[in-house]
């Protein structure tokens, strides 16, 4: 228990959260004993199930809330790293082993592909559907069975879940055919989605509301500090949200004023760091937290500080700020953002090969999509229909 509350104060727990986790670790402790069993076979199930009617005396307020399974679990965590739990927390459902053919796909999109470990997940997960439905002996499969594997789940996903889909299955009938394990063209059964992806309307916001953001993060506090940093970087460059969780300290070249960032497929690009976003960086450098010794440029706010796991952290927290700000747009999250820079760079003049280079699109097409015409500046330049003069 010791060992535990130091770990909880260099990881820069507040006295009150930490000793609530000391609680939630001391019950676990004692359910763990009178189940007759010892703290090397800790099993985080039965002990959720436990709290469900949990009336022990000695709980001290450990009961049913977040602090005492997010404490429990640390309190597992810490045990297996000094070599006390070995276990992990077991459960009573026994997961399906993962296809073989969904291994060597993960390993061949990561090797050829390039691809991020989310989009691995994603596209393994996908594979091994389609291999749950159609039986895991590839060569066997028909266009007729495939076809009829996705209008069944048209009807069971959301229209963006279902294209994902239908790009991951793409890729992954596509590289059962280069192993030869499957009949060619396969992926050609796959039914298109129809989706008129430039018909929308622009989805990017105005600069008062970019601006309404950015004062939203006035402050001195290591909070302000990085999300003023973070909003800078999506707004003035057009970053991912991955891209700004995954960016290093090494990744920032003061020296030349250039920003290394990789994207997608690990496509790496030097973008140039505007002075007013290099002035927010060093600013939350200078009270970043140092209890945590890692290298990623940004990090949680919270303890333990760690780095964001993903792009979805970074999204979520301009979800915040935008209801913080007031800033009320149909469309929420930090890919508003990097809409917003792609518009505001078209507004200026910059031809999209050059927009395209900036946001690392590999097609201007994609790029058209993101830098829409403005609506209310072609409304000053438009004219009016002839029969429209004489009525």
């Amino acid at each position: 228990m010791e060992g535990f509350a130091a770990l909880l104060k260099r990881d820069g727990y507040s006295s009150y959260t930490a000793v609530r986790y000391l609680r939630a670790a001391a019950h676990l402790g004692h359910f763990v004993h009178d189940e007759g069993r010892t703290l090397a076979d800790i099993d985080l199930w039965t002990f959720g199930e436990h709290l469900r009617t949990c009336r022990c005396s000695r709980s001290t307020g450990g009961r049913r809330n977040h602090h005492t399974s997010f404490g429990a679990k640390h309190f597992r965590d810490f045990l297996r790293k000094i070599g006390v739990c070995q276990s992990d927390c077991a459960t009573p459902e026994v997961q399906r082993a993962e296809p073989e053919l969904a291994v060597s796909f993960k390993q061949w999109l990561r090797k050829h592909r390039g691809a991020a470990d989310p989009t691995i997940r994603l596209y393994a997960r996908d594979a091994a559907s389609l291999m749950q439905a159609l039986g895991d002996d590839a060569s066997r499969w028909d266009a007729t069975g495939v076809r009829k594997y996705f209008m069944e789940r048209s009807d069971q996903v959301r229209s963006g879940s279902f294209e994902k889909l239908i790009t991951s299955s793409r890729a992954f009938l596509r590289y059962l055919a280069i192993e030869g394990k499957c009949q060619a063209d396969l992926d050609k059964a796959v039914p298109a989605y129809a989706s008129w992806r430039l018909a929308e309307m622009p989805r990017y916001l105005t600069a008062e509301q970019v601006n309404g953001l950015i004062d939203a993060c006035d402050g001195v506090s290591p909070e302000r500090r990085r999300d003023r940093a973070i909003l800078l970087l999506l707004a003035r460059l057009g970053l991912r949200a991955g891209d700004v969780a995954q960016l290093r300290l090494a990744d920032i070249e003061w020296e030349i004023g250039s920003l290394r960032v990789c994207g997608k497929s690990r496509h790496e690009v030097r973008l140039p760091l505007p002075q007013e976003v290099g002035d927010a960086i060093i600013a939350y450098l200078e009270c970043r937290p140092s209890a945590c010794q890692s290298d990623h440029v940004f990090l949680r706010n919270i303890a333990p500080y760690r780095p964001f796991l993903n792009g979805g952290g970074v999204s979520s927290l301009v979800k915040h700020l935008m209801k913080r700000a007031g800033v009320v747009t149909p469309v929420k999250g930090s890919h508003a953002l990097r809409h917003t820079a792609a518009t505001e760079m078209l507004r200026h003049g910059v031809p999209l090969e050059k927009i395209a280079l900036v946001l690392r699109h590999r097609s201007v097409d994609t790029t058209a999509y993101y830098a829409k015409a403005d609506i209310i500046e072609l409304k000053r330049i438009a004219q009016p229909w002839p029969e429209a003069l004489s009525c």
